[in-house]
């Protein structure tokens, strides 16, 4: 197995991992989990997890996190990033658009990647949220 398979098998799991994280916590928090992996008919884009928040708003959320790099983990990549900004924003152009959340466990804090993150949160993305892996 070459090293760029075993990196993409190895972003592959935290991702799965990372996911399976979130959806508990959210559970802790009073969420409720409609559906995992589910994809738009109209344009395509896939969303990690469809959940209605305590007050009963229904909320779509995709989950961006690593942590086994030694630099860039998370929305540091700016790769990782400007994907999420991409879905975020077909669904911003969407008439039954929902809450749309990005959860992370890491956020960028310099460069690029910090003014793409800023961009997205004026603009596309309701609300980012850190879930910390340590």
């Amino acid at each position: 197995m070459s090293d760029l398979s075993n990196r993409q098998s190895a972003a592959s799991r935290q991702g799965r991992r990372f996911e399976e994280i979130v959806e508990g916590l959210l559970l802790i928090d009073g969420w409720t989990i409609n559906a995992r992996n589910w994809r738009h008919p109209e344009i395509e884009v896939e969303v990690d997890i469809v959940a209605t928040n305590p007050e009963g708003v229904e909320w779509w959320i995709e989950c961006k996190g690593s942590w086994e790099s030694p630099s860039r983990n998370g929305l540091e990549r700016t790769d990782t990033l400007k994907k999420a900004i991409g879905s975020a924003a077909l669904i911003r152009l969407l008439p039954d658009r929902r809450p749309y959340m990005v959860i992370t466990s890491h956020l960028p804090v310099s460069g690029a990647a910090l003014k793409w993150y800023e961009l997205a949160l004026n603009t596309y993305v309701d609300k980012f949220r850190v879930v910390g892996l340590s």
